[in-house]
């Protein structure tokens, strides 16, 4: 497993692959508790709270706790639903002054798991927004990959 992202033109592509069926993949990225125990470290911070509507024109939130005790929210709205293929929504981040952008994850399954596609787009000219990001979903897929791939849930 090894995560990878790069940021052009103010679009993220971030790629990983895991050794764990698409379905699998697909759950670990669309359900609450799941959400809540991967994403996050304990020395960076944490997600919790997160509510999700699962559906074309429903509405996801989440909360997160920083180190450092600052707490902080996303939310959107799912644009498309596809399990376990892709899945697309809004993202509305409190740390970035409630910007709109759009995150995609396309799922393709492999001989030996699932690649994870993830397109961050929206981003427009602000760059170090899209740069400090892309490093940020390059961690978030290797927390999700170590927890899908030791099995838990």
């Amino acid at each position: 497993m090894r995560a990878l992202a790069n940021v052009d033109g103010g679009m993220i592509k971030a790629e990983i692959e895991i050794a764990a069926t698409p379905e699998r993949v697909f759950r670990s990225l669309t359900d609450g508790a799941e959400l809540e125990a991967w994403w996050g470290s304990d020395d960076m911070y944490r997600t919790f709270d997160w509510v999700i509507d699962l559906r074309v024109g429903g509405k996801w939130s989440a909360r997160a706790r920083g180190a450092d005790g600052v707490e902080s929210t996303v939310d959107g709205e799912y644009i498309e639903v596809d399990p376990p293929t892709r899945l697309v929504y809004t993202w509305r981040p409190s740390w970035d002054d409630y910007a709109v952008t759009t995150v995609q994850y396309d799922l393709e399954a492999t001989p030996t798991g699932t690649r994870l596609l993830v397109t961050h787009t929206g981003f427009g000219d602000r760059a170090m927004a899209a740069t400090g990001t892309g490093e940020g979903w390059k961690r978030v897929l290797e927390w999700m990959g170590d927890y899908v791939e030791r099995g838990s849930a």
